[in-house]
């Protein structure tokens, strides 16, 4: 009868332990030890950065698939407060993570930015994105040991016109 009730006692263990865990799971109570596949931009880039970094330089290149390379679709900001005012753009997209992204889909013409930030002084640390269409993202982090290269699905909505427009002004601008 004892090993009856230990057997008993041992399934009732288990089945609770379970029960706990998928409660801790669906809740996201502890959503800092599972990884999620919902983010932000926020989340990726931005909240990587400390009260003492500054924001050195961004160069947002527009990529044509039909023309070759030409330096003059090419821009380079070093102004903190301008740089800032461009990430704001993104600041509030949600992303969800991806193992990959149909490239077909792609735009003719996409953008890369380059964002360079200076870690206390001490070193630099990078940021790539490289917008493909209006739905798919790909963050690069220079940091990361592992998983640098991430594709993301922009899940809100996000507006690449509204990029194509800054980029001719900036263009503009600098010329």
């Amino acid at each position: 009868m004892s090993r009856r009730i230990k057997m008993i006692m041992g399934i009732v263990t288990i089945i609770v332990v379970v029960a706990i865990a998928v409660r801790m799971y669906t809740s996201g109570q502890y959503a800092m030890y599972i990884p999620s596949k919902h983010t932000t931009f926020r989340a990726e880039v931005a909240d990587h950065m400390t009260m003492l970094d500054t924001l050195d330089r961004l160069t947002i290149r527009k990529i044509s698939d039909n023309e070759p390379y030409n330096e003059g679709d090419e821009i380079t900001i070093t102004d903190p407060k301008e740089i800032r005012d461009m990430l704001k753009l993104l600041k509030d997209v949600e992303l969800k993570r991806v193992r990959e992204f149909d490239v077909s889909e792609r735009n003719p013409q996409y953008y890369e930015w380059r964002l360079t930030i200076n870690k206390e002084g001490r070193f630099t640390d990078g940021f790539g994105l490289t917008f493909y269409n209006e739905d798919s993202i790909s963050i690069y982090n220079e940091a990361k040991t592992r998983d640098q290269l991430e594709d993301y699905e922009i899940t809100d909505g996000f507006n690449l016109n509204e990029m194509d427009r800054l980029f001719e002004k900036l263009k503009e601008e600098k010329t």
